[in-house]
């Protein structure tokens, strides 16, 4: 069980990183930043806002658009529509 336990526990890290939007399930609208998962504390999420540290049952993600590029096109990667050539 320690192992399953372990790996419950790396998924959370790796889903409440810092930087990850949340909101707290009894609080709607309102959308906090994970600043800290601290596995020593309980519960182990900081928020910047909220005081109180929650558990992951308390907070909702919050999507985060995608960024789309379109690496073939020169002028989406760099909207100035400059282009620098080489010569060689």
């Amino acid at each position: 069980m320690a192992d399953r336990a372990s790996w419950s526990q790396a998924q959370e890290i790796a889903i409440y990183h810092p930087g990850q939007k949340v909101q707290i399930k009894h609080r709607p609208g309102v959308v906090d930043t994970v600043i800290a998962y601290d596995p020593m504390m309980v519960p182990p999420i900081v928020l910047a806002i909220d005081p109180q540290p929650r558990y992951p049952e308390e907070l909702t993600l919050v999507d985060r658009p995608a960024k789309m590029f379109d690496w073939l096109n020169p002028w989406a990667r760099n909207p100035s529509g400059v282009v620098a050539m080489s010569h060689q």
